[in-house]
């Protein structure tokens, strides 16, 4: 991230220097593709699809956690009376079904940031061939991502957001 805060400090810069020397027809725009991201038709039904994935995978842990917690609580009502051998083995036993649940729910964030990954991917994709189309066809010589950290400063510059947003909604009709 820094590496790329860097260049586009030295990008910028240079193209100050150039955009100085030539102010006429040197134009800058920029988008948010996070916010056309979860504007666009496509977008909205992606993150609809995430959260029935997570609100089911929460639910089915909810289940679990509820389950190992009350099988805690009749480990601890019966401990007084276990040898020390049942008890430790049991105490084992329970915490070793705690560390499984753990890891599951490490496996399922994963997962789940995989399924974002592949279901936001293609949408980014085209958003990007957009910019670049309304880039050419408008004659821009730099559109920046709103979001990265690539802007540093921008005296109102064009946002383009909303045309990207109307263009991939039209395409998608």
């Amino acid at each position: 991230m820094k590496s790329r805060l860097i260049a586009s400090s030295l990008i910028l810069a240079s193209l100050s220097t150039t955009a100085m020397a030539n102010t006429e027809g040197f134009r800058v725009g920029y988008v948010d593709l996070q916010k056309a991201l979860t504007t666009v038709d496509a977008g909205k039904t992606a993150k609809s699809r995430l959260e029935e994935e997570v609100t089911k995978k929460r639910k089915e842990f909810e289940k679990e956690e509820a389950a190992l917690k009350k099988e805690a609580e009749g480990f601890e009502k019966k401990a007084a009376i276990l040898n020390d051998k049942a008890k430790a083995q049991q105490q084992a036993e329970l915490q070793k079904k705690f560390m499984d649940f753990q890891r599951k729910m490490g496996e399922s964030q994963m997962e789940l940031q995989k399924r974002e990954r592949d279901l936001t991917k293609p949408i980014i994709d085209e958003l990007r061939s957009i910019v670049e189309a309304i880039g050419k066809t408008k004659k821009f010589n730099l559109i920046m991502e709103k979001n990265e950290g690539a802007v540093l400063y921008s005296d109102a510059g064009t946002d383009l957001t909303d045309e990207v947003i109307g263009t991939f909604n039209k395409k998608k009709k």
